[in-house]
């Protein structure tokens, strides 16, 4: 009979797990959001090569749009799964470690605001972070990538 318990018990513990990593993601805040970025204009050309990026305005702290190394594209929310309402929660590009960090940009130099890092398929790999980060939809036409929710 304790074995029964203690299998039903690992199992509730197990979900209530998996529902608490997704209600990280939940929590983020995001905000209307219907961008049309033309690719041939001078200040979006460098997005046609993979691992580039590019912030944005739009949604609640900006977005944050990447042509990531395998081709596709990913725009999210520029606030981190962590703690989304802090105010240096602000998600900036870590391009020498090819990752997403959370922090903020104060006189040209980065001061983190957590130890969390993402993939650029918006993914945590360390931290506090435990889901993943607010996304957007993203398409692509030709040369006319479109950020909308």
């Amino acid at each position: 009979m304790k074995n029964i318990w203690f299998i039903f018990l690992s199992l509730a513990l197990s979900i209530l797990a998996c529902c608490k990593k997704n209600r990280a993601t939940e929590l983020i805040p995001t905000g209307p959001v219907n961008l049309t970025i033309d690719l041939n204009l001078p200040s979006y050309t460098r997005l046609r090569y993979p691992g580039e990026f590019i912030f944005l305005d739009g949604g609640i702290k900006g977005v944050l749009l990447i042509h990531d190394f395998d081709d596709k594209w990913y725009a999210f929310e520029r606030t981190c799964a962590f703690e989304p309402l802090n105010l240096c929660s602000i998600l900036q590009i870590d391009t020498q470690g090819l990752a997403i960090r959370c922090g903020e940009i104060k006189n040209k130099v980065y001061q983190k605001c957590c130890d969390s890092r993402y993939t650029y398929a918006g993914f945590p790999t360390n931290g506090p972070a435990q889901g993943p980060l607010a996304r957007y939809n993203v398409s692509r036409l030709g040369n006319v990538v479109s950020v909308y929710n």
